[in-house]
C-alpha cells in the first residue's frame, strides 16, 4: 500500500491567512470548488511546499526569481503568526504520520526560502519521506501536483533541458553519466601537445625535402630510419644551396645551422635576440654570514693596541735569534745589550697566544669576503647573460649587423607595431633593472674590497644589508623578465617567420633541433601513437556503449509512449490526430520529441508523423500534459495525486471523459485524487458519478482578503447532506445503505448542534459557536436538544428514532433497512423546516 492523505492542514500559506484551514480526506476522492483567484492554486502549492520546500511556479514562470520575494507568506497575516503546511498521512504499512513544513525564511531578492520539515515531530529530510512511501519525482515537478503553469512545460523546455529531464524521469541518467566518463577518458589521455611534434610538423612543411621527414608523422619508425630521414632532408637543404652534403651527420646538421644563420641574417640578425635563461644566485651562505660575525665579535675581545703590535710581536718571535733564545739576548730591533730578556720574550710570546683565535677568525673572514666577491659577480654575470644579445653588443656592433629598430618595424609592418612597442618598453624596463642590479654590485664590491684590505674596517651587518641590497635588485630584474619573456617571444616569433619566408628557410631550424634531440622525439612518437591507439579504442567503445544506450532509451520510452497512450485515449478517444508517441530523435543525444500521428482513416492507419507543438491545438497539448503527467505518476506508483484545474471548461468532450474514465481508471488503480477546479459543472459531475466511492467534496472562498480563504466541506451542509443521502438510499446496494446511514447520522448531529447554537444565541449567548460541540456524538447530542423540540409532543421521540434507524451502519454486519432510513431522512427535513 502506497500512502495516502487523511488530513490536510493550512495556515498563513500565499492565499490561507491566520485561522487554520483544515480538509479531511477520508476517501480516495476529494473535489474543491471555487472561482478563480480563490485559492485553488495556492492549495495544491501547499501540498507541493510540504514535500520539497518550494514551489516550481518561481522556477518557471518568473523572469527574475527576485519578482517571488515574500511571496509564500500571506500578506495581511499577523507579525509572528506561523506559516506552515502540515498533513496526517497513512504511510505505506498503514500507519499515521503527520508531516509538517514551517516557513521559516521567506523567499527574497537573493536567496532562497528556509523552512523546518519534521516528521512526527521530529526533524526529517527526503530520505525520511521515501520511507513513508512518499514519492518525489525529478526536478523540476517533484511533488505529484499538476497545475495549469506546469502542463506545457515539457513542451516549451529548452532541448537540453527536456532530454535531461526525461532522462531523469526513465531512471537512465547514469547510461549517460557513464557514458560522460567514458567519453572524458578519451581527453584525458589524448597525447599531450608536444613542441617536438609542433617541429616535426613545421620540418614536414618545407617545401620539397619536408616529404622526407612526413613518415614520422605518420608511423613510429626505428631509430635508425629516424635518422636516415632527418640526414635525408637536411642533405637536400645543403645540396641545394649547391654545397656538397657532409657525410657525418654532426657535420651535416651544423653546416645546415650556419647556411641558415647566414642566410637569415641577410635580412635580419635573429641571433641578437639570443640569451640564457637568468641563472639561479642564493647569495652568501649561512656560514660565510657567520665567519664575518665572528670576526667582529673576537676583534671586540682584544684592545686596539694589542692589535696594532700583533704584527710586529710575529716578526720579532720569528727571528731565529730569539726564537731560540734561552737567556737574555740583545734587541734586534734596536741593538740594545741584554735588553730582550727571557721574560720579555715569554711576555711577547703571551701575547700572541691570546690573540691567536682573532688571528683565525680574520683568516676565516678574508677567505668569505673573497667567495663573496665571487658571488657578486655571479649576479653580475648572470644578470648580463639573460639579456639579448642586441643589448650587450655595443651600438657599433649591432648597427653593423642590421640590427635596427627601424628595420624591424619594417619586417613586421603596420600589423606588428603594438607588439613591437611593448616589447621595447619591458625591454627598456629590463636594461633599468640590470643597471640598477649592476650599480648595487659596484658599491657592494666597493664594500667588500675595503674590508678586505684593512679588516678593521669590516662591518658585518653593511655586508648583510649588501646583500639584502644586491638580492632585491635582482629580484627584481627577474620580475621585469617575467614580463619581458612573453613581449620579446611576439617579436622575435614573427621576425623569425617574416625571415624564414622571404629567406625560404621555414622548418629549417625546427629540423635542426630534431636532429640534436633524436632520442626524445621518438619516446613522444611512441606515447603519441599509443595514446592516438587508446582514442581510436575509445571512441569505438563509445559507439558500443551509444548503441546500446539507444537500445535501453528506446525501451524506456516505448513504455513511457504507452502510459501516455493509455491516458491519451481516455481522454481524447477515436480523433483522428492523435498522440503517436515520445523519443529521442535519432541521431541527436540531447532531443526528445513528442510526435502526432494524423491519419484520415478511421482506424488510424496509415498516420502521417508531425511534432505535436506543430499540429495540436492548445485543447489537446493540454491534454498531452495531463496524460504525460498520469504517466509518471503511475509509474513512479504515486500514492496521491493533486490536479490544479485538469480541464479546460470549454472543452466539453474532454471534461466528459476525466470525469468519468480517466478519474475512474485512477481509482481502480488504489490512488488517492485530490480535484481542484473552478467548474461547478466538472465539481457537480464528480460528487454525482463517485458517490458511491464517498467522494469529499469541499468549496474555497477568498471573502475577506485578512482573513484569506476558507475551505468548506459541504458533506457538513444539511441540504446537500439530505440529497447525498437520498440518492445513495436510492441505490439499495447494501453497501451504499450503510454509506447512506453515515450521512444521515453526520446530518442528524449537524441538526443537533445548530438547535443548541441557535438557543444559547437566543438566550443572549453571542460566543456561542458549533466548533463548542466537536466529538459530541448523536447519543450524546439528543438528550440536548429534545427539550428544545416543543412544536410537536412527538418530536424527541422522532429523534431518538433516527438514532436507531441509522445505527446499523455503525457495524460490519448490519445494514440498515432501506424504509427505516427513508423515514428518518424525512423527519430530519421536517425538523429542518420546522426549527431552522
Amino acid at each position: 500500500m502506497t500512502c495516502r492523505i487523511s488530513k490536510l492542514e493550512i495556515q498563513g500559506f500565499r492565499a490561507f491567512g491566520r485561522a487554520v484551514q483544515t480538509l479531511d480526506l477520508p476517501s480516495l476522492l476529494a473535489a474543491v470548488c471555487g472561482p478563480n483567484s480563490q485559492g485553488k492554486t495556492s492549495l495544491a502549492e501547499a501540498v507541493e511546499f510540504l514535500l520539497t520546500g518550494q514551489i516550481v511556479r518561481r522556477a518557471l514562470m518568473a523572469s527574475s526569481q527576485d519578482e517571488f520575494a515574500d511571496a509564500l507568506r500571506n500578506a495581511h497575516l499577523p507579525a509572528g503568526a506561523q506559516v506552515f503546511v502540515q498533513a496526517t498521512i497513512r504511510d505505506s504499512a498503514g500507519a499515521a504520520r503527520v508531516l509538517k513544513r514551517v516557513l521559516k525564511t521567506d523567499y527574497s531578492k537573493k536567496q532562497e526560502c528556509e523552512t523546518v520539515f519534521t516528521i512526527d515531530e521530529q526533524p526529517a529530510n527526503e530520505a525520511a519521506l521515501a520511507a513513508l512511501g512518499v514519492v518525489l519525482s525529478q526536478p523540476p515537478f517533484r511533488a505529484p501536483v499538476l497545475a495549469q503553469h506546469t502542463l506545457g512545460y515539457v513542451f516549451s523546455a529548452r532541448p537540453q533541458d527536456r532530454a535531461s529531464y526525461f532522462k531523469a524521469l526513465l531512471e537512465v541518467t547514469d547510461i549517460e553519466e557513464f557514458r560522460n566518463q567514458v567519453a572524458a577518458l578519451g581527453n584525458e589521455i589524448a597525447a599531450p601537445a608536444s613542441p617536438l611534434i609542433e617541429k616535426l610538423k613545421a620540418a614536414a612543411g618545407i617545401a620539397g625535402a619536408g616529404r622526407l621527414v612526413k613518415p614520422l608523422l605518420a608511423k613510429v619508425l626505428t631509430p635508425a630510419e629516424m635518422a636516415v630521414a632527418l640526414a635525408a632532408c637536411a642533405k637536400e637543404l645543403v645540396a641545394a644551396a649547391g654545397e656538397t652534403p657532409p657525410v657525418e651527420s654532426t657535420a651535416l646538421f651544423a653546416r645546415l645551422g650556419a647556411f641558415l644563420t647566414e642566410t637569415r641574417a641577410k635580412i635580419f640578425a635573429l641571433k641578437g635576440f639570443d640569451r640564457k635563461p637568468l641563472a639561479p644566485w642564493s647569495g652568501a651562505t649561512v656560514a660565510q654570514q657567520n665567519a664575518l660575525t665572528d670576526y667582529v665579535a673576537e676583534r671586540g675581545k682584544v684592545d686596539e693596541e694589542t692589535r696594532r703590535l700583533v704584527g710586529l710581536f710575529r716578526e720579532a718571535l720569528a727571528v731565529p735569534a730569539v726564537e731560540h733564545a734561552h737567556a737574555d739576548i740583545d734587541c734586534p730591533l734596536c741593538g740594545s745589550e741584554a735588553a730582550l730578556t727571557t721574560a720579555r720574550i715569554a711576555h711577547i710570546t703571551g701575547r700572541l697566544a691570546d690573540t691567536e683565535s682573532l688571528q683565525q677568525a680574520q683568516k676565516d673572514a678574508a677567505e668569505a669576503l673573497t667567495q663573496m666577491q665571487a658571488l657578486i659577480k655571479s649576479a653580475v654575470d648572470g644578470v648580463v647573460e639573460a639579456l639579448p644579445l642586441l643589448i650587450t653588443h655595443r651600438s657599433r656592433a649591432r648597427r653593423a649587423r642590421g640590427i635596427r629598430v627601424a628595420r624591424i618595424h619594417t619586417l613586421l609592418g603596420a600589423k606588428g607595431k603594438p607588439q613591437v612597442e611593448l616589447w621595447l618598453f619591458c625591454l627598456r624596463r629590463l636594461v633599468r633593472a640590470r643597471t640598477r642590479l649592476v650599480f648595487a654590485a659596484k658599491r657592494f664590491v666597493t664594500l667588500i674590497e675595503g674590508a678586505i684590505e684593512k679588516p678593521e674596517s669590516l662591518d658585518d651587518a653593511l655586508i648583510r644589508d649588501g646583500f639584502v641590497a644586491l638580492a632585491t635588485a635582482r629580484d627584481t630584474f627577474a620580475a621585469e623578465l617575467v614580463t619581458y619573456d612573453p613581449a620579446e617571444k611576439a617579436v622575435s616569433d614573427g621576425l623569425r617567420d617574416v625571415v624564414d619566408a622571404q629567406s625560404e628557410t621555414t622548418g629549417w631550424q625546427e629540423l635542426i633541433d630534431l636532429a640534436g634531440d633524436q632520442v626524445n622525439l621518438r619516446a613522444v612518437l611512441v606515447d603519441r601513437s599509443a595514446h592516438e591507439q587508446a582514442v581510436k579504442e575509445i571512441a569505438q567503445a563509445l559507439k558500443q556503449i551509444d548503441k546500446g544506450n539507444e537500445a535501453v532509451l528506446e525501451e524506456k520510452f516505448g513504455d513511457l509512449s504507452d502510459g501516455v497512450q493509455t491516458w491519451w485515449d481516455l481522454l481524447r478517444p477515436d480523433e483522428l490526430s492523435f498522440f503517436s508517441g515520445v523519443r529521442p530523435r535519432p541521431g541527436a543525444r540531447r532531443t526528445i520529441d513528442f510526435k502526432a500521428g494524423l491519419s484520415a482513416n478511421a482506424d488510424r492507419s496509415e498516420p502521417k508523423l508531425r511534432d505535436v507543438i506543430a499540429v495540436f491545438s492548445q485543447s489537446q497539448l493540454h491534454c498531452l500534459g495531463l496524460a504525460l503527467f498520469l504517466a509518471r505518476a503511475v509509474k513512479e506508483n504515486s500514492g496521491f495525486i493533486v490536479l490544479d484545474d485538469p480541464i479546460l471548461s470549454s472543452d466539453e468532450d474532454y471534461r466528459a471523459y476525466f470525469t468519468s474514465r480517466v478519474i475512474e481508471k485512477l481509482l481502480a488503480l488504489g490512488m488517492q485524487v485530490i480535484v481542484l477546479t473552478q467548474d461547478q459543472r466538472t465539481w457537480r459531475d464528480l460528487g454525482e458519478c463517485y458517490l458511491h466511492q464517498n467522494i469529499t467534496q469541499f468549496q474555497i472562498a477568498l471573502i475577506n482578503p485578512a482573513d484569506g480563504s476558507t475551505v468548506i466541506n459541504t458533506a457538513d451542509d444539511i441540504g446537500m447532506a439530505f440529497d447525498r443521502a437520498e440518492k445513495l438510499i436510492r441505490g439499495a446496494h447494501p453497501e451504499l445503505l450503510k454509506q447512506a446511514g453515515g450521512v444521515i447520522r453526520n446530518a442528524a448531529e449537524r441538526f443537533c448542534k445548530e438547535m443548541l447554537v441557535k438557543d444559547r444565541r437566543r438566550k443572549s449567548d453571542t460566543t456561542a459557536a458549533l466548533s463548542d460541540y466537536t466529538n459530541r456524538n448523536l447519543g450524546q447530542l439528543c438528550p440536548l436538544v429534545e427539550p428544545l423540540l416543543t412544536r410537536d409532543a412527538s418530536h424527541p421521540g422522532k429523534l431518538r428514532t433516527i438514532g436507531s434507524a441509522v445505527n446499523p451502519a455503525n457495524h460490519d454486519d448490519a445494514v440498515p433497512a432501506a424504509g427505516e432510513l427513508k423515514v428518518a431522512l424525512g423527519n430530519l427535513r421536517s425538523f429542518k423546516k420546522e426549527y431552522l
